[in-house]
Order: C-alpha cells, then structure tokens, then sequence
C-alpha cells in the first residue's frame, strides 16, 4: 500500500538523518580526514540534505529551515550569554575527568589546529558551523515533523539525533560515565535550543546561541592549545 504525503517525509527525513548519522561516524572514526575535508563532506551532507528534500517535496529553502527576516528579542542575549558562561562553569567543575591531554592531541593531529589557523578555525566553527546545525536540526528535521503534526515528536527526534551525532566526536575525550552525561547534556542542549527557536519564531535565535556554545567550547580550547 503506498504510503500518504506525511508518512513520505517524515520517513524521508529520519533516513536522511540515520544516513547523516552513519557517514559522520564513520568519516570521524575511520576515514578521519583534515578538518577542512571533514567540513566540506559535512556540508555535503547535512547542506545536501536539506537541499535535495526541498527539491524532492517542492519546499522553498528558507520556510523548511525557518530563518526569517524577524529582529531577535533583548531576551535571546541573556540566553547567548548563559549558554556562554554555562558551558565555562560546566568545564571548570567537570575539569577534573576530562582527558585534557587526549583533547589537546586530537586537536593538533586529528585536526591539524595549529597557533597559524586556529583563528580562522574556530571563526568557522562558531559562524558557519552552529549555522550548518542548526539548518539541519532545528530547521529541517523539527519543521517536516511540526508540519506533520508531529511537533513534540519533531523536537525529541532532532535533539536525540543532535546528541548521537556527537557521540564519534566526543569519544575517548572523557570518562565513560561523563561521556553519558555529555550525550544528556546535549540531547537537553538540543531541546533547550528548539525551544529558543520556537520563542523566537525564527532559526536565527538558536543560531546565535549555538554560536557563543561553540564560541565558549573554542575558547577552553583555546586554553589548552596554548597552555
């Protein structure tokens, strides 16, 4: 029996997600490239899915990831600035079982950060990195499912498949049990910043907060590059 209109895209969209899931990891953990090639195959696949739904279902690109021509509101500062200075608290109190050695390796082998690059790097990460996320995990996989009528579900199935897709990323960095922790951490993350994006009705608002996430994650970096 052929399946309806809503059970298309949303099957669409969760095996493009698995699919996603799937190179990711195994572009992490076994082909392990320079950053650079690792950011272009990321931007292939998680861009290129979003891109090639729209042109499957006939969806015009800016309505499927919600960003809009909307001012943010004074309150979406307070929120950059928690999630900022959340993630410092965070690492100062968790410090203690994090592999800072093994950390500081894979930044400067795994992913050639060096004193010459490590700026334009992390100006990557922040700007156009948070805003590849957050196209595909906040914009293109919550709205299919809110469009579905299966919003709540939407907002569990983003931030789950946001948690597991850190998982190759994450690993050997910590203790088991913090490892856990850390994929709680950013499934709650994942829906914290849904909820950002539905208050501020725009892909706009967890962008900027996802960017001082990852604007905070590069400055502890940072510390450890060079110390």
């Amino acid at each position: 029996m052929e399946k309806k209109p809503t059970e298309k895209k949303i099957a669409t969209a969760i095996l493009m997600a698995v699919m996603a899931l799937l190179v990711m990891a195994c572009v992490e953990r076994i082909i392990r490239p320079g950053y650079w090639i690792k950011s272009l195959i990321k931007l292939f696949v998680l861009g290129g899915s979003i891109l090639l739904y729209a042109a499957l279902y006939k969806e015009g690109l800016w309505d499927l990831i919600h960003l809009r021509k909307k001012k943010a509101s004074r309150k979406l500062i307070l929120f950059m600035a928690f999630s900022y200075l959340g993630i410092i608290v965070l690492y100062l109190l968790l410090s203690g079982y994090i592999d800072l050695s093994g950390i500081k390796e894979s930044l400067t082998q795994k992913e050639h950060l060096s004193r010459e690059n490590f700026l334009f790097i992390f100006s990557y990460i922040i700007l156009i990195n948070s805003f590849l996320e957050e196209s595909f995990f906040r914009g293109f996989l919550y709205q299919v499912f809110k469009r579905q009528g299966k919003e709540k579900t939407g907002i569990l199935f983003s931030a789950l498949v946001f948690a597991l897709y850190h998982i190759s990323i994450m690993d050997g960095w910590f203790h088991p049990a913090i490892l856990l922790l850390g994929i709680a951490g950013l499934f709650l993350a994942g829906i914290f910043l849904q909820i950002i994006m539905k208050r501020e009705d725009n892909l706009l608002g967890s962008w900027l907060v996802h960017a001082f996430a990852n604007l905070a994650i590069n400055t502890i970096a940072t510390i450890m590059l060079f110390s």
